[in-house]
Order: structure tokens, then C-alpha cells, then sequence
């Protein structure tokens, strides 16, 4: 069993369920949304996505089954151009499958790819220790069509040229807080194992008596294996 492949089934089943019930839509990817760091202020603001008060998530996951992720964009939620209100609700979750190999370093890659997605007119602030995404949507970029499909397309992209990565699927939750709520259990548990993950790697503490995520590694048998390989690699 994979790292995270619990909580990557905890999604597909979230998403398994919307499917059933015709609340789910599959976006094509739009590619060609020019790229550059944007500052939006709030005067040029249409729309914030993920802004704390309306509710944010963001995670990744990973599993070497060729057979959960395939390539896709999912949106549960309406798209920019349907949202109404100023603020609204973000769940952003990003699923990979391919071969992991140091699984420390893999993780790094994977934020520094999904962390350099710099859309022209939309502003993006991430919170890793809050596991959410904060987006600003500038006027004139939502007046030019920007779409969930852009930012998805442009995720996918990055993604994809990471070289261990097979595949990439992008979900999009942006319908309300309960349904952030339903993913607030695979977030936590995948927060919780890339904690103790990075906590072996940049401490190289070993001593599970005196760690606070004894209790992940406890249940979670890749992060045994992973420690007992690295303590056998300190002891040479």
C-alpha cells in the first residue's frame, strides 16, 4: 500500500459519490492563459476563492496504482463565471499517480510544482501550514473568460513535467462548506503523514517516543519502512 493511497481513495470515493448524483463535471482542460506573478488588490477584485472566511482546502496526493489517477480536471461547484457572491469556498486537490521513489524529495517537487503556477491577472497565496489555497480573481481576467479549466490546465502542465509523474487529476470543490467538510479527513491524515515525513528528512530524528506524529507512523506502514531504511542508512 502506497503512502497516501488511503486518502487518494477517500477522494475518488467523495468524488465517485458526486458523480452519482449529476454534481460533478468533468472540465476540459484550457490551456494558453498567460503566465506571470499577479498582484490584485482588492479594489480590482472580482472574486476571491479559498478566502479564509468562506473556508479553504488544499492537499496532494500520490499513488503508484496506474489504475486510481487518470489525467482530468473535476469540478463540484460552480466555475468563476457562475459564482455570484465576492467570496467563495475553495477545495483544491491534486492526485498523482507515477513511481515514487525518495519519497521526501518527491514530495518537494510536487509543491514546488503545483506553488509555480503564476496566472496573469490571478493572484495565489498558499498556506502549506493551513493546507489551503487562497486565490484573488482580477476583474479583467474574469471579464476575459478566466476559467477553473485554465488554472487546471496550467496545473496539469507543471505536473506533468515532473519526471516521476504518470499521471495528474486536479479537483475542484468550490459548492460549500459541507462538502469542504466531507475532505476534511483526508486533508488532515495527508497533512499529518507529509508531517512526519518531513520530520524524518529534515531532523533526522528517529526516536518515536519523543515525536508527535508516533501516532501517524503507527498506522501508517510506508512511513515504518521509510524510517527503518533511513535508519539503516545513518548507521552505515
Amino acid at each position: 500500500m502506497g503512502l497516501f493511497d488511503a486518502q487518494a481513495r477517500s477522494v475518488l470515493a467523495f468524488l465517485a459519490d458526486k458523480r452519482a448524483r449529476k454534481e460533478l463535471i468533468e472540465l476540459a482542460p484550457r490551456a494558453g492563459w498567460p503566465e506571470a506573478p499577479s498582484l490584485v488588490l482588492e479594489e480590482d477584485t472580482a472574486l476571491e476563492l479559498g478566502h479564509p472566511l468562506q473556508g479553504s482546502l488544499a492537499f496532494i496526493v500520490w499513488t503508484s496504482d496506474p489504475g486510481i489517477v487518470g489525467d482530468g480536471i473535476d469540478l463540484v461547484g460552480p466555475d468563476v463565471d457562475a459564482i455570484s457572491q465576492a467570496r467563495a469556498p475553495l477545495a483544491q486537490i491534486v492526485m498523482v499517480s507515477g513511481e515514487f521513489g525518495e519519497e521526501y524529495e518527491c514530495y518537494r517537487e510536487l509543491k514546488d510544482a503545483v506553488y509555480g503556477v503564476k496566472l496573469t491577472g490571478v493572484m495565489a497565496r498558499a498556506m502549506p501550514s493551513r493546507q489551503s489555497f487562497w486565490y484573488r480573481v482580477s476583474r479583467e481576467a474574469r471579464a476575459r473568460g478566466f476559467s477553473l479549466a485554465h488554472l487546471g490546465a496550467a496545473l496539469l502542465q507543471k505536473l506533468k513535467a515532473v519526471k516521476f509523474v504518470r499521471s495528474a487529476r486536479i479537483v475542484f470543490v468550490t459548492s460549500g462548506k459541507p462538502d469542504l467538510e466531507a475532505l476534511t479527513a483526508p486533508a488532515r491524515e495527508t497533512g499529518r503523514i507529509a508531517g512526519a515525513l518531513n520530520k524524518m528528512y529534515e531532523e533526522m530524528n528517529y526516536d518515536c517516543a519523543e515525536c508527535e506524529y508516533s501516532d501517524v507512523c503507527a498506522e501508517a506502514i510506508e512511513l515504518k519502512k521509510i524510517r527503518e531504511r533511513m535508519v539503516k542508512r545513518s548507521a552505515t
